[in-house]
């Protein structure tokens, strides 16, 4: 059961797993720490780059890198329409933010409908040869897609921390206020930050498409994966939607190949339950006072 092909199997699906959920979480957790809102429509931004990348590659015959950046960049641009007319009415509201996204999500999902129907698509592999990893035999593709994931959280992570503009957004997060009055000009962060959200979020729905199968409907699980990680490493808290993200794929991958999906998802639920209770800030969270 425990052999060691099962085993680098496993590593493999949750280095890929935790990518996902890691560029999916810090979108999330970006919007949240940054402009205090609870994005409902982050799955179908999740959605639409999964679209973007099938037009792209799928339909186009693009090169992957090339598409997926695209892909990425197209739907972040749209997402800076929206940021303009929605968005920017909820920046700091929380509360009002979830009714409003919540609207925009429902919006867009059947806007997709109407577009591209209910039917489920799948994206082409970016690669079909097969990899020999120890004892193990891994798909080529699904290597590439750890590359691509990795490549931009590494990006991302250089961004925030090498730059005066990551530094700004840093600033904010911890406190808006005296980011303000120190000459930050938070609306250029604000867009920034939102830009940025977009951008991974598109990419790992992407990747999630091309994994798994493309649908209009296909944002659900993205959405609830944000949930569970950001709670669990922490509202707001980047360094925590890292960890979470990681803990949740290697975590997924592990349970669902031994034990299957149900054990999987209840597990996951249980933990964020658990977690709730005993540590409501999350792992790398802040208590409020």
């Amino acid at each position: 059961m425990f052999s060691l092909p099962v085993l680098t199997q496993v590593l493999v699906n949750g280095l890929s797993l935790s990518a996902i959920y890691v560029l999916i979480a810090l979108g999330f957790t970006l919007l949240f720490g940054i402009m205090k809102v609870v994005n409902f429509a982050h799955g179908s931004f999740a959605m639409l780059g999964g679209y973007a990348l099938f037009y792209y590659f799928g339909k186009w015959s693009l090169p992957y890198v090339v598409a997926i950046v695209l892909a990425a960049l197209t739907v972040a641009a749209l997402g800076l329409v929206l940021e303009w007319l929605v968005f920017r009415r909820f920046y700091q509201k929380m509360f009002q933010s979830m009714i409003g996204l919540l609207g925009l999500d429902i919006a867009i999902v059947y806007t997709a409908v109407l577009v591209w129907d209910v039917q489920e698509r799948s994206v082409p592999s970016a690669l079909s040869a097969m990899m020999q990893l120890g004892p193990a035999v891994i798909p080529a593709d699904r290597l590439m897609v750890i590359g691509v994931a990795i490549a931009v959280l590494l990006a991302f992570w250089g961004f925030m921390a090498l730059t005066r503009h990551g530094l700004a957004m840093r600033a904010a997060a911890e406190d808006i206020e005296i980011a303000q009055a120190q000459g930050v000009n938070t609306r250029r962060i604000y867009q920034l930050a939102f830009f940025l959200a977009v951008f991974m979020t598109a990419v790992a729905g992407a990747i999630y498409a091309q994994t798994y199968a493309l649908s209009p409907f296909m944002g659900e699980r993205p959405l609830m994966v944000a949930f569970i990680v950001v709670i669990l490493g922490g509202m707001g808290s980047i360094p925590g939607a890292a960890l979470g993200g990681t803990l949740f794929g290697f975590g997924e991958s592990l349970l669902s190949t031994f034990y299957g999906s149900a054990v999987s998802t209840f597990v996951s639920f249980g933990v964020v339950i658990a977690l709730l209770v005993v540590r409501p800030w999350g792992l790398l969270g802040k208590p409020e006072r």
